[in-house]
């Protein structure tokens, strides 16, 4: 990610993206430098990256959050998703 003027990184979005059965999964994962935290950058990001995914054949998008990652439970909602009862390596899966 970079700031509209494309002078400074500020972050990444990522997708993993594999194809089992009849679905495409996409594994999500965003990071954002502290100094650009809480400005809505994540959300903008990963609400950007959701969408092209979905319209280039994502059916099923994932993200595996720590339950105590406040920011990042609340982009993974922003992005269209649900937690899960699943839990891996203490994190919780959420879905979409």
């Amino acid at each position: 990610m970079r700031l509209r003027d494309g002078r400074e990184a500020i972050g990444a979005v990522q997708a993993t993206v594999t194809s089992g059965n009849d679905h495409v999964i996409a594994r999500l994962a965003w990071t954002i430098g502290t100094q650009h935290q809480g400005r809505g950058y994540a959300t903008e990001a990963g609400r950007a990256m959701a969408a092209w995914l979905r319209q280039h054949g994502a059916s099923v998008l994932v993200a595996d959050i720590h339950p105590e990652h406040e920011a990042s439970n609340t982009v993974a909602r922003a992005v269209g998703l649900a937690p899960t009862d699943q839990v891996l390596d203490g994190e919780i899966r959420w879905t979409g």
